[in-house]
């Protein structure tokens, strides 16, 4: 039986959950959560097979829980609830991988969700682990600033700085700007937390919008895997 893990601090919305989804118990069990943290102990204690989560949240939000997943079950499959998408955001940001339930939804509608991401092998099915660039969407949904740290499977450390969601400056190697953002958006596997803020402001050297840098690496990705297979 596949288990599915949501986690949200409307007490008020988990209720109404844990009685409208146990019509749903031959199909997925339904494991609730407050918080991040109480997400956390769960993954820690049961095999989850879908995380459905909320992003504002006391204690532990959905980004502090999302980068517990990424570094101890990258593996897992999420879909994100939010209230700040929209229609063009998440046409955008489904076309690359990132799976949004945006609030208010309807039971059915989640159910939909939870059982279309639960089908095995689907190319195009819920998000399987974190990439950066599904990280930095969730960001300027939540409109957050913060310091996000980057370290690649060599080791390798870089950073973004956003504010209010906007990308500001990024540093990876000896780049800075965008070219440090192209690399740094292309890592594959990479392990991301949040670093403390700068107490000095940060100049602005970023002034393409997200999708624009995530769109513009995936196309330097593409064609440097392209040229490395021709030769």
């Amino acid at each position: 039986m596949n288990k599915v893990l949501i986690v949200d601090d409307d007490l008020g919305f988990q209720r109404i959950l844990g009685i409208s989804l146990q019509k749903y118990k031959n199909d997925f069990e339904v494991i609730l959560a407050n918080n991040g943290g109480e997400a956390i102990n769960i993954l820690e204690h049961h095999n989850i097979d879908l995380l459905v989560t909320d992003i504002q949240m006391p204690r532990v939000d959905g980004l502090a829980l999302l980068t517990y997943v990424n570094e101890e079950r990258p593996g897992l499959p999420y879909i994100v609830m939010t209230a700040h998408s929209t229609a063009e955001t998440e046409a955008n940001y489904e076309a690359i991988g990132t799976r949004f339930l945006k609030k208010p939804f309807t039971i059915d509608k989640l159910v939909d969700v939870i059982l279309e991401a639960l089908k095995p092998a689907r190319p195009d099915g819920a998000l399987r682990g974190i990439s950066v660039a599904n990280f930095l969407q969730m960001i300027e949904l939540e409109q957050k600033t913060c310091l996000l740290e980057v370290t690649s499977i060599q080791g390798e450390k870089g950073v973004f700085y956003l504010e209010n969601g906007e990308m500001y400056d990024a540093v990876f190697r000896n780049l800075k700007g965008e070219d440090a953002a192209f690399e740094l958006i292309a890592l594959e596997e990479a392990c991301i937390c949040f670093g403390d803020l700068p107490e000095q402001p940060i100049a602005r050297r970023i002034n393409t919008n997200l999708m624009g840098l995530i769109m513009e690496a995936l196309k330097r990705k593409d064609e440097a895997l392209g040229h490395g297979k021709e030769s």
